[in-house]
């Protein structure tokens, strides 16, 4: 009796857990998993019902994924900018953080002042920037899939400057121990992000954006 009770309760438990609807949320492979826009939108969800499942992908393709929507549901943060080429996604309109955009090199001498800057060097381009194409048409420059990559090919002297996300490539020089790479300021761009649901879900969007505002009040408490 103690058992068949045992094994009733585990099913109970198993079919709340399943009752539970799942948004699957495209990522960059560039962040850490820890990082505050990943757990600021996992709070979000929960507080609707949903749980967050993220899926980690190149930039480029996340977006991509993401506005097709049949892999995932919403793409975790992209800036303003970005909607022009998620044309099926909508916009929840509280930010969700800051990102930046930021040169790196092998040489501290070298001073980028804007985007136009970038002309005289060999850059590479972290792909899915979406802001770093439209400030760089018509330049030429080389997109790299990953930070890592990006790193590996200034230390190997394969390119002169990398653009790349501030913040993110900062966190993995530290994490990994690079030496000779160097943040070459000011930033390129620093602009706020957002988070973008698939058009079938635009039903949440004001749910999200009132979980969003009330998280952000009680963070800033």
């Amino acid at each position: 009796m103690r058992f068949l009770l045992l094994c009733l309760l585990c099913f109970q438990c198993s079919t709340c857990l399943a009752a539970v609807p799942q948004i699957e949320v495209g990522a960059s492979n560039n962040l850490p998993l820890d990082h505050p826009s990943i757990l600021l939108m996992e709070k979000a969800y929960q507080q609707l019902g949903y749980q967050m499942k993220l899926v980690v992908m190149p930039l480029e393709r996340s977006a991509y994924e993401s506005n097709k929507g049949l892999m995932l549901d919403a793409e975790l943060s992209r800036t303003a900018e970005a909607a022009a080429m998620l044309p099926n996604m909508v916009r929840v309109q509280v930010p969700i953080g800051h990102i930046r955009i930021t040169a790196f090199s092998r040489d501290p001498a070298i001073q980028i002042e804007n985007w136009q800057s970038l002309g005289i060097w060999q850059v590479d381009v972290l792909r899915g920037i979406y802001l770093a194409k439209i400030n760089m048409q018509g330049q030429q420059y080389t997109e790299v899939n990953t930070i890592s990559q990006a790193i590996q090919r200034l230390l190997s002297g394969r390119t002169d400057i990398a653009v790349l996300l501030g913040d993110e490539t900062e966190w993995l020089l530290k994490q990994q121990a690079y030496q000779g790479i160097y943040t070459i300021a000011p930033d390129l761009a620093k602009t706020q992000i957002f988070h973008y649901v698939h058009e079938r879900h635009a039903a949440l969007v004001p749910q999200l954006e009132a979980a969003l505002r009330q998280l952000t009040v009680q963070v800033q408490r």
